[in-house]
């Protein structure tokens, strides 16, 4: 029991040590849900209330009109209390809840293999296998909100099973931890929903053993959802699912319109008709996420999810799938079916969305691959435990294979993935206003180029502008979509285009120098891989 303690240790320092270090560099700058999430969290510890002056929101915060889930803000807030106002405090609560959900990894497969014989072992082979998971450890080093749903999920999970060997009071915690990760991002609103059906069928037997902590555990749940069930009937919940959902595009309803123009067999129309289309486009979506060169090979192609140079999952992890599962068949129990289904249903809500795979949505799957992976561990040394010679050659060769691998991620990670794709990361905003900002008393007006997409944040992270002057100087416009944008704040002017006089009171900030013209440049902020990001002029 002590040695497991010390291995587990062991692992989630690790962990923590792979998700804490460089934590403000890597990745090289806040992109902007972090500095508004990062923003409103000052906002609510400052004064009570959000950017847009609402007391302490509670089923989702404004923010730029995407209305964020309100968990990480509140999380933040804590950190910013503790670290002050800073980058690093902004990250904290992924990083350190996402090395946390190494430990709930290990109780969760623990209790859930609980009457096998190597379960302390399986855990903390499912534990080590998520403490260096590159998917895992690139999203616990930004503020993601899935991040953060993620580690609930897991621990609701664990003291579900917990619950079902122990104390049976700890369903109360895990539903308390199901509705925080409600709370805490928009996949897990489909996701959780579903796999709490699914488990309370393989499980109706044991939970209603317990007939009054379920009683008064449902009842609690039911309660602390409710503003949330209320904010459903509101247009503006159902905003980023329109704005990203493959169900609103239209281009799948002119292609069943042109379609059926053309056919002639009245029959065969029923496969034309925009439902079949979009049920075919969903599940093509759906299998995205199970595509191997996307998991193993290039991974997301969005830099902020991926490093670009591997897969989600390191290669060698796929043999240990195949085992894995082969290890699950074999087991024929309704642990067995439940790893199954958990894999099945993850991507269920991330397949509704246009772009697919995509590794925030789907961070459904963790740990679900870590787990079926040290099933196959376990199988596969199993197998071989009377060969002694092969079994000590496995384990050094699959030592030196992790250590390898390990090496090459964070190489490609740390000195190539945030040299290349700075440009991902809203790099250069933090340069510009700080320059900016060092210089300002000496003129008028500042305008501020519109193209990376959200100055006014950014201004209002890193110069510094306490709520109440936001308030005063912050100048919004909401779209017909919903979403706000903003034209000024304060002496900062954020426009397409810029005036065709510039005096020399006036400082610009835009993306290219070809557009300046009867200007004198400042100052050039570059991205990391040398190419200029931000020319900062004034008039002459």
């Amino acid at each position: 029991m002590r040695k497991n303690v010390v291995f587990l240790l062991l692992i989630v320092f690790l962990g923590g040590l792979l998700r804490f270090w460089g934590l403000t560099n890597v990745p090289p700058s806040l992109y902007w849900d972090e500095v508004s999430q990062g923003y409103n969290a000052y906002s609510i510890l400052k004064t009570g209330k959000d950017e847009h002056q609402e007391s302490f929101p509670i089923t989702r915060f404004q923010a730029f009109g995407d209305n964020k889930a309100p968990v990480n803000i509140y999380l933040t807030v804590i950190s910013l209390g503790m670290f002050g106002k800073n980058d690093f405090s902004v990250r904290f609560p992924s990083a350190f809840l996402g090395t946390m959900t190494i430990v709930m990894t290990f109780f969760l497969v623990k209790f859930l293999f609980y009457y096998e014989k190597e379960k302390d072992l399986l855990a903390l082979v499912s534990s080590l296998f998520l403490a260096i998971s590159p998917w895992h450890i690139q999203l616990s080093r930004a503020a993601y909100e899935g991040n953060i749903a993620t580690f609930f999920t897991v621990a609701a999970l664990a003291l579900f099973f917990v619950s079902l060997v122990k104390n049976k009071w700890y369903f109360l915690g895990s539903v308390i931890c199901f509705v925080l990760a409600f709370y805490s991002f928009n996949a897990h609103r489909v996701f959780i929903p579903i796999i709490v059906l699914f488990i309370g069928l393989l499980y109706w037997k044991n939970i209603l053993k317990k007939k009054k902590v379920f009683f008064i555990s449902i009842t609690t749940g039911i309660l602390l959802l409710l503003p949330f069930l209320f904010y459903l009937q509101t247009p503006e919940s159902r905003l980023r699912f329109n704005e990203v959902n493959i169900f609103s595009d239209i281009g799948v309803i002119e292609q069943s319109n042109k379609l059926l123009a053309n056919d002639t067999v009245s029959i065969l129309k029923v496969f034309d008709n925009r439902r079949v289309l979009f049920l075919e486009s969903y599940f093509k979506h759906y299998f995205d996420f199970y595509n191997p060169v996307y998991l193993f090979i290039k991974g997301d192609v969005n830099p902020r999810f991926s490093d670009q140079f591997n897969g989600e999952l390191y290669l060698w992890i796929l043999p240990l799938l195949l085992i894995g599962f082969y290890g699950l068949y074999l087991r024929k129990s309704r642990v067995a079916l439940f790893i199954v289904g958990w894999f099945l249903i993850a991507p269920l809500a991330a397949a509704t969305a246009r772009e697919t795979p995509h590794a925030l949505r789907s961070e459904t799957f963790i740990p679900v691959f870590e787990i079926i992976s040290g099933v196959g561990v376990l199988s596969f040394f199993s197998s071989i435990k009377t060969h002694r010679s092969v079994y000590r050659t496995s384990v050094l060769f699959g030592c030196f294979i992790i250590v390898f691998s390990l090496y090459a991620f964070f190489h490609n990670y740390f000195s190539h993935n945030s040299k290349l794709n700075s440009y991902d990361w809203q790099y250069g905003y933090r340069q510009a206003i700080e320059y900016v900002e060092s210089v300002k008393k000496d003129y008028n007006k500042i305008y501020f180029t519109n193209t990376y997409g959200r100055p006014s944040i950014y201004v209002a992270w890193y110069s510094n502008i306490s709520p109440q002057e936001y308030w005063r100087g912050i100048r919004t416009v909401k779209d017909s979509v919903g979403f706000y944008n903003t034209p000024q704040l304060n002496n900062y002017f954020f426009v397409n285009e810029f005036p065709q006089n510039i005096d020399n009171k006036t400082i610009i900030v835009t993306e290219q120098s070809k557009k300046l013209k009867d200007v004198s440049i400042l100052k050039t902020v570059n991205f990391l891989n040398g190419d200029p990001a931000f020319v900062i002029a004034k008039g002459k």
